[in-house]
């Protein structure tokens, strides 16, 4: 590091009916041995026992709150508005942090103060936590964002410098599934700088009850509408959404198999993960 102050970081977890992954979720934040971090829970006003997972770790939570609201945007940013760390980490509560990722992301923030957002590459696992599939992924690029219609990166590896919520605002309260997403693509949109890491920070969990799985069809619906008002904004005709998309879709490809980001083992992996979880 290029300096020795030490700085804060949130880290936010949104929560509702999630009890047979809170705690390992909650362990794996408090137990990352990072010397400034504030942790914020914000639970929708869970009935499965939630509740007593959070207060059993209540010395090591900053904050916390079970009450109703409007669903997991609006929880987040009661926990952005409770944030005092310089640096933001959003993990939700049936993902996980690997061991030292705050600190990792914390390094390239302070070799890079350029940069406005870490992300680092996640496994994919399953209900018991077995590995299903590696990302190795790149930095979030604009356009890639704005013409393919999808989201490759995830907030359980992710880290914002907080001065990016403050300029841009929040999560949209309005989006259910996509504002992650619309998220980044407004991040970007503004030119704040993303950096990708190779290192794996954690890990997203698919399961039945995920969202992700769930109700992937309202999801890629989401997305679309949000890049339209993006496309929109920027005076692009409708004509050229499709040929755009394909572009960029396959100039991705291109640019990863430059990188040698694929390999035999990482493509077959992808390809089961698909098939077990497709909806």
């Amino acid at each position: 590091m290029k300096n020795n102050t030490i700085v804060k970081v949130s880290v936010v977890t949104p929560s509702f009916q999630q009890a047979q992954f809170l705690e390992e979720t909650i362990q794996s934040v408090i137990s990352q041995s990072y010397p400034k971090l504030e942790y914020i829970v914000i639970d929708g006003g869970s009935t499965d026992g939630s509740v007593d997972i959070i207060k059993k770790y209540e010395k090591n939570i900053a904050y916390w709150v079970s009450e109703p609201d409007r669903g997991q945007s609006h929880a987040v940013n009661k926990g952005l508005e409770k944030a005092t760390g310089d640096i933001i980490g959003w993990i939700n509560s049936d993902d996980r942090y690997y061991e030292g990722a705050i600190q990792k992301a914390i390094e390239v923030f302070s070799e890079y103060p350029e940069v406005d957002v870490v992300f680092g590459n996640v496994d994919f696992i399953d209900e018991q936590g077995n590995i299903l599939h590696q990302t190795n992924e790149m930095a979030v690029d604009f356009r890639t964002y704005l013409f393919t219609n999808r989201c490759y990166h995830a907030n359980a590896a992710g880290f914002f410098r907080k001065k990016c919520f403050d300029l841009y605002g929040m999560l949209r309260e309005d989006l259910k599934y996509a504002m992650d997403y619309e998220l980044y693509l407004r991040f970007a949109y503004n030119r704040c700088r993303f950096y990708q890491m190779k290192d794996v920070l954690g890990s997203y969990r698919l399961h039945e009850q995920s969202k992700t799985l769930l109700h992937s069809k309202i999801m890629a619906s989401e997305c679309t509408s949000c890049s339209e008002e993006y496309k929109k904004a920027l005076g692009i005709q409708r004509i050229f959404y499709n040929p755009l998309k394909y572009y960029y879709r396959y100039l991705r490809v291109a640019k990863k198999t430059i990188a040698h980001a694929y390999s035999l083992k990482n493509i077959l992996h992808g390809i089961l993960c698909r098939w077990r979880y497709s909806p």
